[in-house]
């Protein structure tokens, strides 16, 4: 799961994600209501990636992105 996550942010490199948008792409469904589930792979996936986990940037009130100069 972590490593679609990844592919799905790395797709839309510097463009911020809505967890809802994650849930739909990542997972496959429609999810109506608030999820830590992204939370907690987003943060899975930073502690994998070591020192690179910093390129996952929270993007407060929005989501999540790569930020990739």
């Amino acid at each position: 799961t972590e490593f679609e996550l990844l592919r799905v942010l790395l797709v839309n490199r510097n463009i911020a994600l809505s967890r809802t948008q994650l849930l739909n792409q990542v997972w496959g469904y429609e999810f109506d209501g608030e999820s830590r589930t992204v939370d907690v792979h987003i943060r899975t996936l930073r502690q994998k990636l070591g020192s690179a986990g910093e390129l996952v940037e929270t993007v407060r009130g929005v989501g999540y992105k790569i930020n990739m100069r």
